[in-house]
């Protein structure tokens, strides 16, 4: 298929045509995405995207139960996931101080971190999250479809979280410019991204559930990640994509691969095995060189 022409969404230069994917994580269209690839930065990036995204959110996005509690609260691997989070960030950091977590949604890490002795404000777009942790975790939760403006609004932290929200974002690089502007020095900026060098995205492509296209609109390696926020005075001091988070993303990405419609219902025992089976025979390799499905960063910004 000939190219789309259009500088990278990330970086700004002549881009490539990748690869054309439709929404089969849950099946809100039946239209095809086009996404196009960047020689200079390897960002992916989708090339058109619809002026209204709401439509691709609708529904149960966020999982709650029948008594008005998220999955998180029911499911222990996914509170551990959050744990394990702050634990990363309080081993490189004291706890404690100002933490702004960005794309809350039901409020798992938000938690933990209140927990562990932070201040936290949370930033999400779903009424339904944001009442969620205001009355029943007590985590101040603003509710806003314009997170960098919000952002802006807010006093200095000493920690700044973006847990798989870069890729959701129209213009990831403006979110990464503020989040530096706004944290205090020798904060840190946490973030967490689906990872476009992944062995699973080069063997899957528009299957990798991790596209998750049309919501899912700028895959940015970690290489681009850390060049950019170094312009903003931050340096790496982490990566990962063997954490927990990453072991559960790369068991998810092999399932959905193997179905024909993961959007249908729940996966087969038999799919479930399968999948179990490629993950472990894979894991060695995934775990070399940040090739695993979903990376984990750690920035601290330089004292000025």
């Amino acid at each position: 298929m000939a190219s789309q022409a259009r500088p990278c969404a990330f970086c700004g230069a002549d881009s490539v045509f990748a690869l054309q994917a439709r929404d089969r994580n849950r099946e809100t269209t039946e239209a095809r995405f086009t996404y196009n690839r960047c020689p200079a930065c390897e960002t992916i990036f989708m090339v058109d995207v619809p002026a209204d995204l709401s439509p691709f959110y609708a529904g149960e996005y966020h999982r709650f139960a029948a008594d008005g509690t998220p999955e998180w609260e029911h499911n222990p691997t996914l509170a551990e996931v959050e744990t394990a989070r702050v634990a990363m960030l309080r081993r490189l950091a004291e706890p404690g101080g100002r933490l702004i977590d960005i794309g809350a949604g039901p409020g798992g890490f938000a938690a933990a971190a209140k927990h562990a002795g932070y201040n936290v404000t949370a930033i999400e777009m779903d009424e339904r999250c944001c009442d969620y942790m205001n009355r029943r975790l007590g985590v101040h939760a603003i509710c806003s479809d314009e997170p960098i403006a919000e952002l802006e609004r807010q006093a200095p932290a000493r920690v700044i979280s973006l847990w798989h929200v870069l890729e959701h974002l129209r213009d990831p690089g403006e979110m990464l410019a503020t989040a530096a502007q706004r944290l205090q020095d020798a904060g840190m900026l946490a973030i967490g991204v689906p990872n476009p060098r992944s062995l699973q995205f080069r063997l899957l492509r528009a299957r990798w559930a991790h596209l998750d296209a049309p919501r899912h609109l700028c895959l940015i390696p970690e290489q681009a990640l850390a060049s950019r926020l170094r312009a903003h005075g931050l340096r790496l001091v982490a990566a990962t994509t063997d954490d927990l988070f990453g072991r559960i993303c790369a068991l998810h990405g092999w399932t959905y691969a193997l179905r024909r419609r993961p959007a249908a219902k729940d996966s087969a025992a038999v799919t479930v095995r399968a999948a179990q089976a490629i993950s472990r025979l894979l894991a060695p390799v995934e775990r070399r060189d940040l090739r695993g499905p979903a990376l984990t960063l750690l920035f601290v910004k330089n004292p000025q």
